[in-house]
């Protein structure tokens, strides 16, 4: 039994040692690569009766409908780039009759453009910017992020009089879809791919 227990000893020890120089021979470092993308933006907006404050008694849906969409081709905006949504709309859980219209655009100066036409009964619910990254662009954002993050960790080792080995571990938790809210003004094209990485310290 004591044989077992000073075994057991032992081996918790080692790892603990193994660990320990483990963790003093690495070095972390995050790299980072700025690329760009070419965004579709999207927006949805919400025609309502609910929204209609002061014609209630005599104004119906299709009347609301009507005068958005001839503000919409006063703007240069057609009908059919608008998709028609009810089910967004009934998701919503409005007391009154209404539906939801959905624009998309890859041009940034159109979709101001949508976002400028007001009308009676109407109003935005979201817009966001979405982009798709190919495999080969994750590989080659990944590719330049470590050579950055190698960078700085060469600079670190040189400084403390060491040097770097091969990377022994590295994290990547980009995603290949890119969605964000404009919310607040953001339309940045410019995006930033980061990579955790861990090298050996020699």
């Amino acid at each position: 039994m004591k044989k077992v227990i000073t075994s057991i000893a032992l081996m918790v020890f080692s790892f603990m040692a193994f660990a320990q120089n483990n963790l003093q021979n690495n070095i972390n470092v995050n790299g980072a690569y700025e690329f760009s993308i070419a965004p579709e933006y999207s927006s949805k907006m919400i025609v309502s009766l609910n929204n209609v404050y002061y014609d209630t008694q005599t104004m119906n849906l299709e009347e609301v409908k009507t005068r958005y969409m001839e503000n919409l081709t006063k703007a240069g905006i057609e009908k059919e780039q608008l998709k028609e949504v009810p089910l967004y709309y009934a998701l919503l859980g409005y007391e009154k009759e209404g539906t939801v219209y959905e624009f998309k655009t890859k041009s940034l100066e159109e979709m101001q453009k949508f976002l400028n036409v007001k009308a009676i009964g109407v109003t935005r619910s979201d817009t966001n910017l979405e982009a798709q990254l190919s495999d080969m662009q994750m590989a080659e954002y990944a590719k330049l992020a470590f050579d950055d993050a190698k960078a700085k960790a060469t600079a670190i080792a040189q400084k403390i009089g060491r040097k770097i080995g091969k990377a022994i571990y590295i994290n990547d938790t980009n995603s290949q879809k890119i969605v964000e809210s404009m919310y607040y003004g953001n339309s940045e094209q410019k995006k930033m791919y980061y990579l955790s990485v861990s090298f050996e310290l020699l």
